[in-house]
């Protein structure tokens, strides 16, 4: 079973995140940057050079036309990232990502660039049509490639810890992503904030969930 989100859907759940990942963003002074986040060994700096590189990749993928069909869907591109990137350490990355955050001076100068980046990204995602991208050797339908992003900017919305709500539309595909990896719905849990954090491994699974546990997380 795949996930295919129509351009409509997807323009909406990823200008929505975008939007909302900033304001979360801006609701924390220097200091506070510098605090713990929810992403194990992660500061909220750190989530957010993070979600800056993210965000400078995707333009790659906005500029990338292609006809060929789609390779991935909203769901598959992830176990086809998981497949090809995922080594069982999680160290090497965290550190890595601790590198790139260290190379500037102080945290205004990240979340000042993230600031412009971000305005280029949403005027690409508004600006959408219907044309397949090819982005790290994968096809993608439009819907799907903005889909994608959706729900990696509202998983590390909700890494900052911060009292910004996340965009509701972008949680629910979050969910349904994480649904339709483990082919099944999470039992029992009627809050889609709740299901995104136990889904990524970011709370504690309780019992109720039974044989699904072993299933998750299903993000990471």
């Amino acid at each position: 079973m795949g996930l295919s989100v129509s351009l409509d859907d997807g323009r909406a759940a990823c200008a929505d995140s975008i939007d909302s990942f900033l304001r979360a963003v801006e609701t924390f002074g220097e200091y506070e940057l510098l605090d713990v986040s929810r992403c194990h060994g992660w500061s909220r700096l750190d989530v957010v050079t993070h979600v800056l590189a993210g965000w400078q990749e995707m333009l790659g993928g906005m500029v990338s036309p292609v006809d060929d069909e789609p390779s991935v869907d909203a769901a598959s591109y992830w176990s086809a990232f998981a497949t090809e990137y995922s080594t069982g350490d999680p160290v090497p990355a965290l550190m890595s990502q601790r590198r790139r955050t260290s190379v500037y001076a102080r945290p205004a100068s990240a979340t000042a660039q993230l600031r412009d980046v971000a305005a280029a990204v949403r005027r690409g995602v508004v600006s959408r049509d219907e044309r397949r991208c090819l982005w790290q050797g994968h096809v993608f339908a439009a819907g799907d490639f903005l889909a994608i992003w959706a729900v990696e900017d509202v998983v590390h919305h909700l890494d900052l810890l911060s009292d910004e709500p996340a965009p509701a539309n972008a949680l629910r595909l979050a969910r349904l992503t994480i649904e339709t990896l483990i082919a099944q719905p999470l039992p029992g849990v009627s809050d889609d904030k709740e299901a995104v954090l136990m889904g990524t491994g970011r709370l504690p699974l309780p019992d109720r969930l039974g044989a699904v546990a072993d299933l998750l997380p299903a993000l990471s």
